[in-house]
């Protein structure tokens, strides 16, 4: 009995400590997201960074073995069609040309003079193609306008012929205006059609994003990753005037649909699934959990289109506090 009396008053002691920590216990502070009339868009994001894009890209080297004689261009440098980049040592094959092209000129003239058979002048043609074309293969001209983004190229190198070659003697991309290709996620694809507005951030450039139209969609579904299938799409890219380097990822944000003068919350104080979806309204202090019923959606704002007026709070998920419906919080308004 004695030990009995001496039991109920630590208990009582232990109720009263745990009432008190409870009551001193302070709300948990939320950040709050207004609810207000504006415009939304519902986009389409790639399922990773897109790349920027050449129109044409062409690696060069020589046709013929020899040691390379000069090189004429400097990395990163302009050139323009028909150019001459590099040559081998070519002497010898220069000489042949000029004799072949003397007797091509000799066997026409005799020709037209009848002292010559036309057998001969085929025959001089025949050996002056071949020179030419000899010739050619010591010489890297440029095949189009563009910029020199890869040389590995030295005077006095051996240039020789193999069926791969590990680093390309010169690397050209055009000038003209980029593209970027990304990939979407499959269940998107109907939903992206040639035409489509965009915006393109390109972080190698700038962190303003560029106006973008959708200008290819491949009616296509990669199963290379089972768990990850994915369609790609390309798009032409308004880029003010800048060239943007060809290989530079891209952000990829397409606008599938816009609506103006609507009800709209933040998209991450939006929570749930499908047709169940809901928020944390704050009321008197305490959130209360509110169906909603949304309709288009987009990165950072959702139309809602019952459920919520204009000027109702949010409080914002976050780390710091596990929202539930009745839940006493501090609302932090910015």
């Amino acid at each position: 009995m004695a030990c009995e009396r001496r039991v109920y008053p630590l208990l009582g002691v232990l109720c009263t400590v745990v009432i008190a920590a409870g009551a001193c216990r302070k709300a948990p502070e939320v950040h709050v997201a207004r609810v207000a009339r504006a415009s939304v868009e519902a986009t389409v994001t790639g399922v990773s960074s897109g790349t920027v894009r050449a129109e044409q890209i062409a690696e060069l080297a020589f046709g013929a073995v020899g040691r390379v004689r000069e090189v004429n261009v400097h990395l990163g440098e302009t050139v323009h069609q028909g150019q001459i980049l590099a040559q081998v040592e070519n002497g010898d094959l220069k000489s042949r040309l000029d004799v072949a092209a003397e007797e091509l000129t000799r066997s026409q003239r005799l020709s037209e003079s009848k002292a010559a058979s036309r057998s001969n002048v085929i025959q001089a043609q025949g050996a002056y193609d071949a020179a030419v074309t000899a010739y050619d293969k010591s010489i890297i001209r440029a095949p189009f306008d563009g910029l020199v983004a890869e040389l590995n190229l030295e005077v006095g190198q051996l240039s020789q012929i193999t069926a791969v070659i590990p680093l390309a003697p010169i690397r050209l991309v055009d000038t003209k205006p980029r593209y970027v290709r990304v990939e979407i996620d499959e269940v998107d694809l109907p939903k992206v059609h040639v035409g489509l507005p965009a915006r393109i951030t390109v972080l190698a450039v700038r962190r303003e994003p560029f106006r973008a139209t959708v200008r290819k969609v491949v009616p296509f579904v990669s199963s290379i990753r089972e768990q990850d299938r994915t369609s790609e799409i390309e798009l032409a890219v308004d880029s003010e005037g800048l060239l943007l380097p060809a290989g530079a990822s891209a952000d990829v944000e397409i606008v599938i649909d816009t609506k103006s003068d609507v009800i709209t919350a933040l998209s991450k104080a939006v929570l749930g699934r499908g047709k169940e979806r809901y928020v944390y309204r704050i009321e008197s202090g305490r959130v209360r959990r509110t169906p909603v019923m949304v309709g288009i959606s987009g990165f950072s704002v959702t139309e809602i289109v019952s459920g919520l007026g204009a000027g109702d709070e949010l409080a914002i998920p976050s780390d710091k506090a596990e929202l539930k419906d009745g839940l006493a919080v501090t609302p932090k308004r910015s």
